[in-house]
């Protein structure tokens, strides 16, 4: 499906039907699914009406299971991590010798909530370096990143060059209206 930026997303306020829980309020769980077999994952099945989405729900709190507070300014909300293998074992991930954590996925409550509970993603993402955050789009939907912007035949970086002359434009679009960007050709600059 297609929808535009400004899609908004409403969840059915009701409460859920009959849930299947593992821990409690005072015992902590884990839940491992072990398979040897691509098609053996973990799959989420629904037949629902209409464009009735289904998801994956990820509830943070700060507290504790017995006294719920609500989050903060900052706090890391939930995501998904990549551990893959990099030496023979059994761990299940959070090992840094043998399945490191690769890539992830990470949400949280942005810098200075007031009101609301504004969030941003974060990409992070494995380097001959280890691994770094390397994208952020923020509550109001702006990218961030620490790499080259990419669009189409146009390359965007924030490395610092001596201009030249104008070679050519291009064109953007603000307001419904469309403007010339001026590209300048580079001097002494030497392709990598």
């Amino acid at each position: 499906m297609n929808y535009d930026l400004n899609f908004k997303v409403e969840i059915d306020p009701l409460e859920p039907g009959k849930i299947q829980q593992i821990g409690s309020d005072t015992a902590n769980a884990n839940l491992v699914i072990r398979t040897s077999e691509n098609e053996k994952l973990l799959y989420l099945d629904g037949a629902c009406e209409g464009d009735a989405p289904l998801f994956l729900g990820i509830t943070k709190s700060r507290g504790t299971q017995e006294h719920k507070l609500p989050v903060q300014s900052n706090d890391l909300l939930g995501g998904l991590h990549i551990y893959a293998r990099k030496e023979e074992g059994s761990s299940l991930g959070y090992c840094p010798n043998e399945t490191p954590l690769v890539a992830g996925i990470q949400f949280k409550v942005s810098n200075n909530a007031t009101t609301g509970i504004p969030t941003e993603m974060m990409l992070a993402l494995s380097d001959e370096n280890g691994m770094s955050v390397k994208l952020i789009v923020d509550k109001n939907g702006n990218l961030r990143t620490t790499g080259s912007v990419s669009l189409g035949t146009l390359t965007i970086t924030d490395e610092a060059v001596e201009g030249g002359t104008v070679q050519t434009f291009v064109r953007a679009t603000y307001n419904g209206r469309n403007y010339a960007i001026p590209l300048y050709s580079v001097r002494n600059y030497k392709i990598p």
